[in-house]
C-alpha cells in the first residue's frame, strides 16, 4: 500500500527533483548555456543513484519509490531527447548519405519501449506484482545519463560520443524491454 508519508522519504523527494529539474535543463539547453545544462542534467543523474542508495542503505524502500523512480528518469531522459531533436543535436550524418530519420527514429524506439514497459509494469501492478528496475534497465539507464550529458555539452568530441552511447542505450533498451516482457509472461496467473 502506497502511504501519504511516503511522498516525504528522501529516495522519493530525489525522484520528483529529477523530474523538477527539466525545464531548467531545457532552458539552459536552449539559450546555448550548454555547460550548466550537462552540470543540471548530471546531478539528476547523481541524484537517481543518491536515491536508490539511501533507499536500500535506510530501508526507505517503498511500493511508490519503485514506481516513481523509473518514472522520473523516464520522464527527463524522453524530455532532454526531444529537446536534443528540436535543437538539431541528433542529426546524423555519414559521408554523402542522409540521415536526418536516425536521431527521430532512435527517440521513438526509446519512447515506445518506455511506454511499453509502463504499460508491462500497470498491467503487473493490477495483478498485485511490483516489477523493479532489473539490471538491464538500470544499464540503459545510465548508458542514456552519459550519453545525454555529452549531448548537451554539444561539442566535439563529446557529440560523438554522445550519438554512439544513444546508440548503445537503445540496443539495451531493446534487450531490457523484452526481458522485461519474459518476466510479466512468467509472473501471470494461467
Amino acid at each position: 500500500m502506497i502511504k501519504r508519508s511516503d511522498f516525504y522519504l528522501i529516495p522519493n523527494v530525489l525522484s520528483i527533483s529529477r523530474v523538477a529539474a527539466i525545464p531548467l535543463v531545457a532552458a539552459f539547453a536552449y539559450y546555448e548555456m550548454n555547460r550548466t545544462a550537462a552540470v543540471c542534467f548530471a546531478l539528476a543523474g547523481i541524484s537517481d543513484y543518491v536515491d536508490g542508495w539511501i533507499a536500500r542503505r535506510y530501508h526507505y524502500e517503498s511500493k511508490l519509490g519503485m514506481l516513481l523512480d523509473p518514472l522520473a528518469d523516464k520522464i527527463i531522459v524522453l524530455s532532454v531527447m526531444v529537446m536534443l531533436l528540436f535543437l538539431g543535436r541528433l542529426n546524423f550524418e555519414w559521408s554523402d548519405w542522409d540521415l536526418k530519420w536516425v536521431g527521430p527514429m532512435l527517440v521513438i524506439v526509446t519512447v515506445g519501449r518506455e511506454i511499453g514497459v509502463t504499460g508491462l509494469r500497470t498491467i503487473a501492478s493490477s495483478v498485485g506484482v511490483i516489477m523493479p528496475a532489473d539490471k538491464y534497465g538500470k544499464l540503459k539507464t545510465w548508458i542514456q545519463f552519459f550519453a545525454l550529458i555529452f549531448l548537451l555539452l554539444d561539442r566535439e568530441p563529446f557529440l560523438g560520443i554522445g550519438k554512439i552511447l544513444l546508440f548503445f542505450s537503445v540496443a539495451t533498451a531493446l534487450v531490457s524491454g523484452i526481458r522485461y516482457t519474459q518476466k510479466l509472461l512468467k509472473m501471470l496467473p494461467e
